[in-house]
């Protein structure tokens, strides 16, 4: 097993940030609170949103839109936590069944129009607790609403390396669903220098703060190594295509190719680089690994042998029928195939998201949003259906992975390699 060490500190000075937050929400809808029914044993006074009956959470999610397809994370909690309430409720840990609603409010991937659905879910819906919205943006531009409110805003769709500044005091109320990308990245390159110890590499990246991270934190982790890069290229999101870049970083012959486009751009340099010939082992991003959508389409051949990092299993690998969690999440997505895709990782997304919710809602110690983070950030080896590694979680780091795998695609499907790779 390997693991690396990263700092507080060093969380703080990488700010990997998708995109600006155009709007701020300030001020206070009041922490309403309800005391706990006398039959469940509990001193403590309710947050709103928890009563004897029912917890409402709610999430904003682009349900319009160019990513309304990560909608599909919100569609699936909610289906998730209807078949819970239809089978008689969430058991707590006071022994009370009480169904979970989900309420779930479009924002077309805007984060202005995310801090106004956020103002709605609790000042109006009164909503205990926030989970699975969905963007860096989103998570940025709520921050200050929910910091002065008390809000849980749990398991949230980034792993920006800004949300420990989101917070000025002890609390962190915003806990990311994603690796880090700072750990991503170092786990990537270590694992680099472990099986490439003399490699070269062309790393291609976005032109502003997220890719100039990316950038300083495979050199930092190769300072010192055998391994050495040997040619950059950027490129802007308002570009057409990354074939030049693609091409000028071929020229440098390079071992490996640090393919850190996303989206579309992420299909294009793996096809330009199988129509150029250039035989170098590519390493992408954790949210450009999806076979369906990015690595096929770019053609045969093309991403044969990438590497990436592992915390979800490959639910396109029919190969894992049989394990009791893929099992569960197939028989989960065939009994409801109109809201959820067995082979969407979107839709899978939003299956860890509620399994998160619902372990951390059946442990939590009284009816407060306190109680609720609290219960979020201390699972100890939480096992989820589709995750191949065992999930612990803890107060001093707000993210959901602390360890995870590296995987490397076949041509079909994603091989988990041996070994995980931990923050300490």
């Amino acid at each position: 097993m390997s693991h690396l060490h990263i700092t507080r500190a060093r969380m703080l000075t990488l700010a990997a940030v998708g995109f600006a937050c155009t709007l701020v929400v300030s001020g206070c809808a009041g922490r309403d609170t309800g005391t706990s029914p006398d039959e469940t044993g509990m001193a403590d006074a309710c947050d709103a949103g928890f009563t004897d009956d029912t917890v409402t959470v709610g999430t904003s999610l682009p349900l319009s839109g160019p990513a309304a397809a990560y909608g599909a994370i919100g569609t699936t909690m909610k289906v998730y936590f209807d078949d819970i309430n239809a089978a008689g409720g969430l058991t707590f840990a006071d022994g009370t069944q009480r169904e979970v609603e989900v309420i779930v409010m479009d924002d077309g991937y805007d984060p202005a129009k995310t801090s106004t659905n956020v103002r709605t879910l609790v000042e109006q819906d009164e909503v205990f607790a926030l989970a699975g919205v969905l963007g860096t943006g989103a998570a940025i531009g709520v921050a200050p609403y929910i910091e002065e409110n008390g809000i849980p805003n749990l398991f949230v769709g980034t792993g920006t390396d800004a949300i420990p500044a989101l917070h000025e005091g002890d609390t962190d109320w915003t806990i990311g669903f994603m690796p880090q990308y700072s750990f991503e990245v170092e786990t990537l390159a270590t694992y680099i220098t472990e099986n490439h110890p003399e490699a070269t590499a062309a790393i291609l990246y976005q032109n502003d703060d997220f890719g100039e991270s990316v950038y300083e934190g495979f050199e930092a982790v190769f300072e010192g190594t055998g391994v050495e890069i040997v040619a950059a290229e950027n490129y802007e999101l308002s570009a057409a295509t990354v074939d030049s870049q693609v091409t000028a970083l071929a020229a440098s012959d390079a071992d490996i190719f640090l393919d850190w486009a996303v989206g579309a751009f992420a299909t294009q340099s793996l096809k330009k680089k199988l129509e150029l010939g250039w035989d170098a082992t590519t390493v992408i991003s954790a949210p450009a690994a999806d076979a369906t959508f990015f690595l096929k389409p770019a053609g045969e051949g093309a991403a044969d042998g990438v590497i990436s990092i592992a915390y979800t299993k490959d639910i396109t690998d029919a190969s894992l029928a049989g394990d009791a969690g893929f099992d569960a999440w197939t028989e989960f997505a065939a009994a409801h195939p109109d809201e959820v895709n067995a082979m969407f990782a979107p839709s899978a997304a939003g299956y860890q998201t509620a399994q998160l919710l619902e372990a951390a809602l059946s442990s939590m110690d009284g009816c407060t949003r306190e109680a609720l983070l609290a219960a979020a950030t201390s699972f100890d080896g939480l096992e989820l259906d589709l995750s191949p590694i065992p999930v612990s979680t803890s107060a001093d780091y707000p993210y959901t992975f602390q360890e995870i795998g590296v995987q490397v695609f076949n041509g079909s499907t994603w091989d988990l390699q041996d070994g995980t790779y931990t923050v300490d």
